[in-house]
């Protein structure tokens, strides 16, 4: 589901992507890429994540991820390309806020221990955010993700709010659900939040997820890297 969700962060309140899992309706500036990282643990499962990020034009952002598990009992690894498109004519300003809508597509590969590449999955997911003002925002992402294995197809359903109690960091819950839990799994309650180490540059990230019915706690520790020049001058 990385890959088929994608990543993004943007300095601002209306910022989702790591540490969150639910996407926003913006992208990163043309011509800037990001590089977000972090570990997860859960019991005695172990994985890393690379997830770089590029805008490549106005409203047009391209997502990639890479992730290492640990044991490697079934997969060597898993990966994910997505693109974002988030129209400025498709924003509105609402007595509520700002609201903002996009679109995502993706697809994700994963490498199974006795072979190599194969096509796991494909995804769309519809983005919004209302951001309410500096200091808070709303996101919700609503599409369906096709298993390749299987051939079912179910609807994932993400929600999330982010508070910016202070510049130098954020603070947020999300919840994470779906129509299909054999095949998606079940639903996951989030809350976590990043701490800048260089305002809107540089950032570390924690966040402790539970999914409902389980005793067991997932915890991820990562870091963000924003505003990186990619094709151009921009330090």
């Amino acid at each position: 589901m990385v890959g088929m969700l994608g990543l993004a962060l943007a300095a601002d309140p209306a910022s989702a992507g790591r540490p969150l899992s639910s996407d926003d309706a913006a992208t990163a500036d043309a011509g800037s890429c990001q590089l977000e990282g972090w570990g997860e643990k859960s019991g005695s499962s172990r994985a890393w994540v690379l997830a770089p990020a590029c805008g490549v034009a106005d409203g047009w952002e391209i997502d990639l991820d890479y992730t290492h598990p640990q044991p490697q009992d079934e997969l060597r690894g898993e990966a994910g390309f997505a693109i974002k498109w988030v129209p400025k004519s498709w924003s509105l300003l609402t007595p509520a806020g700002t609201l903002n809508f996009g679109l995502k597509v993706g697809v994700g590969y994963e490498r199974p221990v006795d072979g190599g590449w194969r096509r796991s999955g494909q995804g769309l997911l519809g983005l919004a955010t209302l951001v309410v003002n500096e200091d808070f925002a709303l996101h919700a992402n609503l599409g369906p993700h096709q298993d390749r294995a299987s051939n079912q197809v179910g609807t994932a359903l993400n929600l999330a709010l982010v508070w910016v109690p202070h510049p130098a960091g954020l603070l947020f819950a999300e919840v994470q659900t779906n129509d299909r839990r054999a095949m998606m799994g079940p639903t996951q309650r989030t809350v976590g939040g990043l701490w800048w180490v260089t305002p809107e540059k540089f950032g570390l990230s924690l966040t402790i997820s539970r999914p409902v019915g389980s005793s067991e706690t997932q915890w991820t520790l990562g870091f963000g890297w924003y505003g990186l020049g990619a094709w151009t001058n921009t330090p």
